[in-house]
């Protein structure tokens, strides 16, 4: 074995260690996000969409208490962290769908406020090929455990669209009036802006600016602003 040999593969064992610590990292992050949650956190969880991560002992009595007074259902409790060695064992290679659909849930739950918890397909799959799924795990998988957290009612809805594509929403969205309106008005077209929403509806600047900010906040809308084409405003999800 030559020497320029020799030396390519301890940098591919280097760099395979490094990958591997690296993972393991975000692994012990997670893990500690989820299981410090705060009383503070796991009230405004369930006051604002309905779930209730009941991961710390310690919150028993909390739990119940927020079960009861937001009327939370058993299917929306979640009692156990799931990671990549839950869903596939190493050996085996055998998927355990409900948790992938889990895994899933879970790491969509901890970025809900930057996904707005209604996402293409593609986007929830590059959330869980991590780990040991890297590579064995493909978007039909997904959608098979997609459909079976529907069946039981942890996430809202599965729906596919006319172009093919699949969208995952993960809790329920409750739309204003205006809202719904812009939302139709969506569909119509590639993108909206201020003026087009204004134009539509006779509203004012300040009235589209606030319903295409909420619709933004939310995850459904998506901006962008360029010196050529100014503020506009995308529904990837519609």
């Amino acid at each position: 074995m030559g020497i320029r040999k020799i030396e390519d593969e301890i940098d591919l064992k280097e760099a395979m260690k490094k990958k591997a610590a690296e993972l393991k990292i975000k692994e012990i992050k997670a893990k500690a996000s989820v299981e410090n949650l705060t009383k503070e956190r796991l009230s405004e969880l369930a006051k604002r969409h309905g779930v209730i991560l009941a991961l710390n002992p310690k919150l028993k009595g909390e739990v119940k208490r927020l079960q009861e007074k937001y009327n939370i259902s058993s299917s929306k409790i979640i009692t156990e962290q799931i990671y990549e060695s839950d869903v596939m064992k190493t050996k085996s290679k055998k998927i355990d769908f409900e948790k992938l659909g889990l895994l899933a849930y879970q790491r969509v739950l901890m970025r809900k406020e930057e996904t707005g918890g209604i996402m293409p397909i593609s986007e929830v799959f590059e959330t869980i090929t991590t780990g040991i799924l890297k590579g064995n795990v493909e978007i039909k998988d997904l959608i098979k455990a997609m459909n079976l957290l529907k069946k039981t009612k942890v996430i809202d809805d599965v729906k596919e669209l006319d172009s093919g594509a699949t969208i995952i929403h993960f809790f329920p969205v409750q739309y204003t009036g205006d809202e719904a309106k812009v939302i139709e008005l969506a569909k119509e077209n590639d993108y909206l802006t201020i003026e087009t929403v204004c134009t539509a509806f006779n509203w004012s600047q300040a009235r589209a600016l606030k319903v295409l900010n909420s619709l933004e906040n939310t995850g459904i809308a998506k901006f962008r602003e360029s010196l050529l084409t100014g503020k506009q405003w995308y529904f990837p999800s519609i």
